[in-house]
Order: structure tokens, then sequence, then C-alpha cells
């Protein structure tokens, strides 16, 4: 079997396994809970476009921004239900503009409907910069949620609200580095789905009647596969292109 069937065989496994599985998972919840069926498609929806988007990214597609934006705005609404507060201001603020960001970074570096981006790779002094970035804006999102919800929180700091700052200031590295087509960013990225099913397993733990944490859950065990087939596809991409200028 040769590698372009193989990616592809991959690629339905993560497309059609996701769909099966959000399927399997809405209609349980909008029996358990009815009243939130509107909601349930939503969620379902969003998590399509957000696995066909990683997919797309994965590959180096131009058009990953494009579906990506779509299942940003929906994730942006459920973060918002659920009470995230760094992810959803993250979304609203960050993500969805930095879609468009992408989309014309991407188009720079040779990307279109037909290419794939030419990838590149960072230097030793560049993982400084990420690191510290990385620990400054855990701070400051930590800070914010804690700050914003301090009155209800007693003597203690919640779980979810650690594991949400730390997984928001991956969020930030993570898009700045998909942005500038770093092979890189795919490390990041796996970081980011671990800590986001921590996340969604700690929210499922504590609100079990929750109608779209399970959804959640499942998509970011998607995105991880995805993620670690992406480091492969990456690492020849950015040798294919080594020596470009940034």
């Amino acid at each position: 079997m040769n590698e372009n069937k193989s990616a592809r065989l991959f690629n339905y496994f993560i497309f059609f396994g996701m769909l099966v599985c959000v399927l399997i998972a809405s209609i349980i919840n909008i029996h358990n809970n009815p009243g939130d069926t509107a909601l349930q498609v939503v969620v379902a929806f969003g998590a399509m476009f957000g696995v066909t988007s990683t997919i797309l990214a994965a590959q180096g597609h131009l058009m990953n921004f494009v579906v990506g934006l779509l299942g940003a705005i929906i994730e942006t609404y459920v973060l918002w239900k659920n009470g995230v507060t760094s992810m959803f201001l993250l979304y609203l603020f960050y993500f969805i503009p930095m879609d468009f960001v992408g989309f014309f970074q991407w188009r720079r570096r040779g990307a279109s409907m037909h290419k794939e981006v030419k990838a590149q790779r960072m230097t030793g002094r560049k993982w400084i910069y990420v690191v510290a970035g990385y620990i400054g804006v855990a701070a400051a999102a930590f800070c914010i949620s804690y700050f914003s919800a301090r009155s209800n929180l007693g003597s203690g700091v919640p779980a979810k609200m650690v594991m949400d700052a730390l997984t928001t200031a991956a969020y930030v590295l993570a898009i700045v580095m998909m942005t500038m087509a770093y092979m890189e960013q795919w490390y990041v990225w796996t970081l980011v789905n671990i800590s986001s099913i921590v996340l969604w397993s700690v929210n499922l733990a504590t609100t079990p009647g929750s109608a779209y944490t399970v959804v959640m859950l499942i998509k970011y065990v998607f995105y991880l596969l995805n993620g670690l087939n992406a480091i492969r596809i990456w690492l020849r991409l950015s040798k294919k292109d080594e020596g470009l200028e940034v």
C-alpha cells in the first residue's frame, strides 16, 4: 500500500470515526436532555468542522483556515455556555481573527487549493521564546479566570481553572506557530490536545449532566490522533523546504 493511499485511509478513519462517535453521543445526549436538542445539533456540526480543519491542516492545505473558522465560531458559543472563561475569550478575540491571518500567511508561503504550504523549522533561540511566552500567557490566563470568579471560589482553586489556563497558553503559542507554518507546532498541538482531554474529562466528572461535554471529549481524542500523524507529514514538508527563507 503506497503512502498516499495510507494517508487517505487514515483521514477517512479520523473523519468517519469522528462522525459516528458524534452521532452516537448526540443521540444519547438528546435522549437524556431533550431540552438541549438545538444545542446538540450545533455542537455536532462544530465538532465536524473542527476535525475536518485539523485533517486539512495536517496535510498543509490552505482550506483548513476556512473550515476552521466555521468550527471556531461554533466552539466560541459552546465555551461561553460551559463557562470556560479564558478559552472563550481566546476564541473570540484571538483564534477567530488568527484564522484570517493564517490564511494570508500561508498564501505567502506558497499554499493554494492545490499546493501544500512550505513548512519551516524552529531554531533553539525561538524555542526559548516559546517557553517564555507559554509561562507568560498561562499566568495571564490564570489571573483573568481567577479574578473574574474569585467571589465564587471559596478557599481553593479548581483544577479546571488551572487546566483552562495551561490549555489557553498552549493554544496561543500553537496558533502563532501554525500561522508561520512551523513544523514544531504539532508538538505543541499534542500538548494542547492532551490537556484539552484532561480539561473536558474534569468537566464531565464535575458536571455529568452536561449535554455536550462528551462530544467535546471525543473530538479532542481524534484531534490527538490526527496531530500525531501530522508530525510525520510536516517532518517531510519541512525537510523538503529546508533552507527556505523565513
